[in-house]
């Protein structure tokens, strides 16, 4: 079994609710059209009673994702013919060069999927990477979890006989938690500031330029909330890898004094189509009228404030 640092095992914490999917959402699920990065377009419906399906999601900047390459590209060389094996690219923060870096790095040869708006990871509830989902030749989910484990392995090999049937039903877990409430004052501008508790921390070596744009965007919202409370703020913290827990400790690191709270159902992040953090985004009448994701130059952000502020 892999082992990995302490570090790492924060990145595997799952933070669920009890719940699991309804047969309408198990359906729909099957049924979104998925597209790898040759171009090529499938559903997983395509696979029931065919074959079973692995799974992988991942990060380019994802530490243990990186770490279990290598077992993910041995898997779809010795089962590929009786597995659908997949790398699901989480598509957060990530960029095209950064994901074609990896699988050349990592001489990747399986199909490769880029989850541009997210459906796929909405369908089996991601919650954090990297993330392992199996499913047998019925389509039904039989196994889920973070590590290359003996008990993955296994299913695995199983699944490429054909024994699923020896294999249990596992449920996903689905959050009971409503749709982020963001209180938009229809009398006034809204600003949405989209981060994470971790990216200043985390992707210090990997990818430092964006955990200094994630420090610069902090700094600058605390500091134009009090220049601007006019406006309505509210911070949107990503659900990954996120609970109670880091959301005070993060408040408490930055003495953050607006609105802050976890994006449990990923609703709100869906909904302004945010894949890349910090993202400040201003909203008035329920329309999008200004948005930054580059906090390098403070200057930015003042002067879009300024000009929002004599709308």
């Amino acid at each position: 079994m892999i082992k990995f640092t302490l570090l790492r095992l924060f990145f595997i914490v799952v933070f669920t609710l009890p719940g699991t999917a309804t047969n309408a959402e198990t359906v729909k699920l099957f049924e979104i059209p998925i597209k790898t990065i040759d171009g090529t377009v499938f559903k997983l419906s395509d696979f029931k009673g065919r074959k079973p399906v692995y799974l992988k999601y991942w990060a380019s900047w994802c530490q243990p994702c990186r770490k279990q390459m290598p077992h993910l590209q041995h898997t779809f060389e010795k089962y590929g013919d009786d597995i659908e094996v997949i790398a699901v690219n989480i598509s957060m923060n990530d960029t095209a060069d950064a994901i074609k870096q990896t699988i050349d790095e990592f001489n990747l040869s399986l199909p490769v999927v880029i989850d541009e708006n997210s459906r796929l990871s909405q369908a089996f509830n991601l919650l954090a990477t990297p993330y392992h989902i199996l499913l047998d030749i019925n389509g039904n989910v039989v196994h889920k979890g973070h590590d290359v484990s003996v008990e993955l392995n296994n299913k695995i090999r199983l699944l490429s006989k054909q024994k699923a049937v020896n294999l249990p039903e596992v449920e996903l877990e689905w959050s009971t938690a409503s749709p982020l409430n963001l209180n938009l004052d229809k009398n006034s501008i809204s600003l949405l500031f989209f981060s994470s508790t971790w990216c200043d921390w985390y992707l210090k070596d990997s990818r430092p330029d964006m955990s200094a744009n994630c420090i610069n965007a902090q700094k600058q919202t605390n500091k134009l909330h009090e220049q601007y409370p006019q406006f309505n703020w509210q911070g949107v913290l990503t659900r990954l890898w996120t609970g109670n827990k880091e959301l005070k400790e993060y408040q408490k690191k930055y003495k953050i004094k607006y609105s802050m709270a976890i994006d449990e159902t990923n609703s709100a992040f869906l909904t302004y189509k945010v894949k890349r953090f910090p993202a400040l985004i201003a909203i008035k009448n329920g329309k999008e009228i200004f948005r930054l994701s580059d906090f390098s130059d403070p200057t930015l952000l003042n002067d879009g404030l300024k000009k929002l502020k004599n709308m």
